[in-house]
Order: structure tokens, then C-alpha cells, then sequence
């Protein structure tokens, strides 16, 4: 026979192959390449969120050593109904345990639960879209395997991390039931959120609106369970989410083991739906029905930056309006704070610590919260800026090239939304953290445009690691995505926690955001704006320079 005969008998094998016998064939084989794959994602997110959690442990006997500065803790978040709604009820005030499950429970978990809602949406709908899962169904594969997979790998992430963390407040010296309740019942919890993650792959068509719904559908169950506890005695709201199961399994308090069970039933059920519509579905497509697009592009919409700012408008609104509601937040709890830590002079001098020494608390807490906006703002940039890289290795900046286009402005396309995008966040937390403060001072627009400029004071921070992100991209783009994120998370470690963590000063500038000024907090001092300002602009050069002579993937 001819090659070319061999060859047309080949392909007809190949399409007469039988389909596997069941749609999770292969499951097994995809878990243990999603584990390869993330073998340094999820090690390195274990053991962050278990370090926090035995860090916050270790701080309480310095902050409240004694019984009596506890009581007064606890009767202060007993009136506070924002306290109440963000961290939830506090069951144990008196015990190191109590403590510490109340006050890292519902953020650690908010963030476990994105990260394991966003690794099933990389490992599920993500190959989807670029064109792997097509390559992997085309062997011995059954149509949900992949949805499996990714389901298991976050159950890993998951698990791992709660029993790390029961470990580590076992060693602290913390009550073993009570650890381990604390830390299967955020794990158990994170399932059913990694649940939503499985079910919005099956209805959004691409990545990024998985992100989104999965996103939304995890703010709105913290929103329900902040509802429910912001309610005097408590409401029937608190059992609808899986944040007030967690919170109601009341580690180190009486533990209710079979809220476990509850997590564990509702987690499933949503994987069983999940993995249902996976089996039957048309492959690439999804339950909602992707609407058409028009017919020609928007008159303004007129070279590269044009269309990356169209492209990333919906994210930017929905950043901009999560950072609107966390500066309310934290504005609402502005004037709370300071009555907890009045009188409490281990914590007093922890916030004098954190803001330069200052002794007004009103400004500490301001200096504190704004500097929370600048770790995130940075994530948002560093995300939006490696959008850059993902359209080179999908082939899209190809195309946009090969038109009379040049690679600057290519780069500056998504390079400025991730540099401006930053700073309007910025702008959304300050302001509306001012006003919500300045409402109930009788000083709105003061207030506002005070926390707004203390905001502001960040940017150049912020500038500087979204400047790594394009300088990387630049000159080793596969460096870009690993370095950024590390860089991130090491600001995190030495700046936003590194008081609290007893790290030498030393270390802890070695983050930009250790340079930032700390205005109101003390006397303003312009030149680490300007220096920082002024690195972010030469390593956004850096990639510029680094891009015009570098090759392009084809």
C-alpha cells in the first residue's frame, strides 16, 4: 500500500475509534497532569494561608495577654454590626482558638476559595478555549474527565491547606479538636465555592467569564452571610452560604462536626451538576447562549490601545466597583477601630509600629487601610498587564502586528490599562472610604479627598511591580507570570503582614511599598514618589527597548 493510502486508512481508524465507555475515563491520568502543572502553585498557597493563620495565633497573647483586654474586645464587636457582618460572630472571646478562627475564617477563605474556584476555570474551561481539551478528548478520554480533574485538583489545593493549617494551630499549642474543626470546615467550605467555580464553567463559553460568574458567585454568598450577621441575634441568612457554615462550625467553641457533613453534601451536588452538563454538552460551547457581536468596531475603537481598553472595560468596572465597596467597608469601620484598640496599648503600639510612629489612631487606621488598596490594585495591574502575554501565545498579537502596527503600541494597549486601571482603583477605594467616614463625621468631600490623596500616595508602588510585569515581558515573557505573582505575594509577606509577623525593618523594606510615604500619618516627604515613580517608568522602557528587537512567536 502507498503512504498516502496508509495514511487515509489512519485517519479513518482514528475516526472510527470508539467513544470511551465512560465520561470520566482518563480522569485519573489529567489529575495527576494538573498536579504537575500547579506543583508550585499549590505548595506555595498551602503554606502561605497556613503561615497567616499560625502567625494570627501567635499575635493575640501580645495584642490582648490579658482577660480583662479581651472582654472589652468582645463587647466592642458585640455593638459593631460591620465588625459583625465582615468577620462574623465571635463564639470564644476569651480563647487564643476563638480568636483566631474568627479573625482569619472569612478572609482566608474568600481567598482560598477564588484561587480554587479560578485553578478549576485554568484546568477546565481554560483548555477549552485554547484548544487542548480537543487534542486530550481525542484519545482514550470521557467528556467530564477533564471537568473531574480539575474538581480533584482543587479538592487537593483544598484539603491540603486545611489540614496544614490544623497542623500548624495544633503546634501553636491551640485545643486538636478545635484545630482540626477550623481547618476541615474552611476546607469543606471551600469545596462547595470550588462547586460554583465547576458549574459557571459549564455556562460561560470562555475563561474569563468562568472568572467572572464563579467571582460573582462567591461575592454574593459572602454577601449573604455578612447580611445574616450583621442582624442582631443572628438570621436565617447565615445558613444559606457556605461562609456562615464554616463560621457556624465554631472551632475551639463547641464544634458542630456535622456542618461538615453539610458542606461536604452541597459541594457534591454541584460537582454531580457540573460534571452532568460536561458529559453532554457540545464541546467549546456553554448553557448561555454567547450574543452576537456588531458588526463593526465602535468609531473610537481605533488602534491597539483603543481596542485593549475596549477589551478590558468590563473587568476594570467590576475591580472599580469591588473597590468601592471594600473602601465603604473599611470607611463604616473607621470609626469603630478605634474604639477597640483604645486602651490597649500592646495593639496601639503595633498601629503606631505600621504608620511611622504616629499617635493619632484615626490616621494609623487610614494609612493601614489604604495601603490594603495598593496590594490589590497591584494585583489587578499585574493580571491586565500578562494579558499581553496571553495574546502573544494564542497567536491574536500576531495578527494585530502583521497590520501597519507597531509592537509599542501594542504593548501600550493593555500596558496602559494596567498602569491607569491601577490608579482609578486607587481612586474608587480612597474616595468612597473618605466619604462613607466623612458622612458620619459631618465632613464628607473633606474626608474624601483626605483618604483619596492617602490612597493616591501608593501608585507609585504599584506603577513599579506592573512595570516588572511589562519590562519581563519584554525581555524573558516567560518569566513575566511567575515573577510578578511572587513579587506580589513577598510585598504582601514584609508589608501588609510583616508587623504583625515581627520582621526586622530591614526586610521589610525591601518591598516598594516599604517606601511609601505614610502620609496623613506623619509629615509628607516627596521623594520616594519621585524615585519610585521614576523606577516604574524605566522598567517600563525597559520592555519597550526590550520588545522593538526581540522575535515575536508565530
Amino acid at each position: 500500500m502507498s503512504p498516502a493510502g496508509r495514511a487515509a486508512q489512519s485517519r479513518v481508524a482514528v475516526l472510527a475509534r470508539p467513544a470511551p465507555a465512560s465520561a470520566f475515563v482518563g480522569t485519573g491520568t489529567l489529575l495527576r497532569l494538573a498536579l504537575r502543572r500547579d506543583r508550585v502553585r499549590i505548595p506555595v498557597w498551602v503554606v502561605f494561608a497556613g503561615y497567616l493563620s499560625i502567625a494570627v495565633a501567635q499575635s493575640w497573647d501580645r495584642l490582648y495577654p490579658t482577660v480583662g483586654s479581651r472582654r472589652e474586645l468582645a463587647t466592642s464587636i458585640a455593638v459593631d454590626p460591620t465588625l459583625s457582618a465582615i468577620l462574623g460572630p465571635l463564639f470564644d472571646p476569651l480563647g487564643t482558638g476563638g480568636l483566631t478562627a474568627w479573625r482569619i475564617g472569612s478572609g482566608t477563605l474568600l481567598a482560598m476559595g477564588l484561587v480554587a474556584s479560578f485553578l478549576v476555570v485554568r484546568h477546565s474551561r481554560a483548555d477549552e478555549v485554547e484548544g487542548r481539551a480537543e487534542l486530550l478528548l481525542g484519545g482514550p478520554v470521557g467528556r467530564a474527565a477533564p471537568l473531574a480533574a480539575a474538581l480533584a485538583t482543587a479538592a487537593v489545593l483544598l484539603l491540603a491547606w486545611g489540614l496544614v493549617t490544623a497542623v500548624l494551630l495544633r503546634a501553636a499549642g491551640l485545643d486538636t479538636g478545635g484545630s482540626v474543626a477550623f481547618g476541615l470546615g474552611q476546607a469543606c467550605a471551600g469545596l462547595v465555592l470550588a462547586g460554583f467555580a465547576g458549574v459557571a464553567t459549564q455556562l460561560a463559553r470562555t475563561s474569563r467569564g468562568a472568572n467572572g460568574l464563579a467571582g460573582l458567585a462567591i461575592g454574593l454568598a459572602f454577601l449573604v452571610t455578612a447580611t445574616g450577621n450583621a442582624r442582631e441575634g443572628g438570621s436565617p441568612l447565615q445558613w444559606l452560604a457556605p461562609f456562615g457554615w464554616a463560621q457556624q462550625t465554631r472551632a475551639y467553641a463547641e464544634e458542630r462536626w456535622w456542618l461538615l457533613a453539610v458542606s461536604v453534601a452541597a459541594a457534591l451536588v454541584l460537582a454531580a451538576a457540573a460534571l452532568h452538563v460536561a458529559a453532554r454538552r457540545d464541546l467549546a460551547d456553554g448553557l448561555i447562549a454567547q450574543r452576537p457581536g456588531r458588526g463593526g468596531a465602535a468609531t473610537w475603537v481605533t488602534g491597539p490601545v483603543a481596542l485593549a481598553w475596549r477589551l478590558d472595560r468590563a473587568g476594570l468596572l467590576v475591580w472599580a466597583a469591588g473597590f468601592a465597596v471594600l473602601g465603604a467597608f473599611e470607611g463604616a469601620l473607621l470609626t469603630t477601630s478605634v474604639d477597640l484598640v483604645t486602651g490597649n496599648a500592646a495593639l496601639l503600639e503595633l498601629l503606631e509600629r505600621l504608620a511611622g510612629g504616629t499617635t493619632d489612631i484615626r490616621d494609623a487606621f487610614l494609612v493601614d487601610m489604604t495601603g490594603l488598596f495598593s496590594l490589590v490594585a497591584a494585583g489587578f495591574g499585574i493580571s491586565t498587564a500578562l494579558r499581553l502575554r496571553a495574546e502573544e501565545e494564542d497567536g491574536r498579537a500576531e495578527t494585530v502586528l502583521a497590520s501597519p502596527r507597531s509592537r509599542v503600541a501594542w504593548l501600550f494597549g493593555h500596558g496602559s490599562s494596567a498602569l491607569l486601571g491601577s490608579v482609578l482603583l486607587l481612586v474608587a477605594g480612597g474616595l468612597t472610604l473618605g466619604l462613607v467616614h466623612g458622612a458620619a463625621e459631618g465632613d464628607a468631600l473633606a474626608q474624601g479627598l483626605r483618604a483619596t490623596g492617602a490612597s493616591l500616595l501608593g501608585a507609585p508602588a504599584v506603577l513599579l511591580l506592573v512595570g516588572v510585569t511589562l519590562a519581563l515581558i519584554g525581555v524573558r515573557p516567560s518569566w513575566a507570570a511567575p515573577v510578578s505573582w511572587v513579587l506580589l505575594v513577598w510585598c504582601v509577606l514584609t508589608g501588609f503582614l510583616g508587623a504583625v509577623l515581627g520582621l526586622p525593618e530591614w526586610l521589610r523594606q525591601t518591598s516598594p511599598f516599604g517606601h511609601v510615604p505614610l502620609w496623613p500619618a506623619v509629615a509628607m516627604s516627596w521623594t520616594p514618589v519621585v524615585v519610585l515613580t521614576a523606577v516604574a517608568v524605566a522598567l517600563v522602557a525597559v520592555g519597550v527597548l526590550a520588545l522593538r528587537r526581540r522575535d515575536m512567536p508565530s
